[in-house]
């Protein structure tokens, strides 16, 4: 097709058959209705160099029924080899035990292959409430499990203590932190006890 002039037979086919229609079916019906074959490039050139567009962006338009529309879990042929089989796993899958540490500096631990769509449950736990649980329980609800020392990569069971959401707001507003395990423990005993403090206010006042 190089250097090919076109007749005005093969012109009037285009500007009537390109529009609406995609490269692969232009170049599928002009090569069944002329003798010397197009190609795609050739199609786009001849649409660029006599500004025709064909009007198609890509995108589903209005009506427009997809190619694959009820044929369910489709894919392409030759693909079988290459698809993944019902409870296969990536070879790149991390073992379970596996632990990473997330963006905001707290570890986690893999603890089943794969979420649970039905309880909603991950399949990564905090390092942290494991080692808690494991010797105290589930953290009861209103709960947070924190680190004395401030640091979230340790995660020693002495390293960590139970505080409520109240008296880690406590904790917070009244800077009762420390990277000092036993200065944290205080701290956490004095937010205790304001917490204690606002709670007897909160009942005297609705008393009254």
């Amino acid at each position: 097709m190089v250097g090919h002039k076109y007749t005005e037979r093969e012109h009037a086919f285009l500007r009537e058959f390109i529009p609406g229609h995609t490269y692969k079916e232009i170049v599928a019906e002009y090569n069944k209705t002329f003798d010397e074959p197009i190609t795609a490039g050739r199609v786009k050139g001849y649409m660029a160099n006599h500004k025709i567009n064909n009007g198609l962006t890509g995108r589903f338009q209005k009506g427009q029924i997809p190619f694959n529309k009820g044929k369910k879990g489709w894919s392409a042929p030759g693909t079988e080899k290459t698809r993944f089989k019902k409870g296969h796993l990536p070879h790149n899958t991390k073992p379970l035990g596996y632990e990473r540490v997330t963006k905001d500096g707290y570890i986690e631990v893999k603890i089943a292959e794969r979420p649970n769509r039905q309880t909603g449950e991950k399949n990564f736990r905090p390092k942290h409430h494991i080692v808690w649980e494991a010797a105290n329980g589930p953290v009861p609800k209103g709960y947070i499990v924190i680190f004395l020392d401030g640091d979230p990569l340790n995660c020693a069971l002495e390293n960590l203590a139970l505080v409520s959401r109240a008296e880690h707001l406590q904790l917070t507003r009244r800077k009762l932190r420390s990277n000092v395990p036993e200065l944290t423990e205080t701290g956490v005993l004095i937010a205790r006890a304001g917490v204690l403090v606002n709670e007897k206010i909160k009942r005297k006042k609705s008393a009254e």
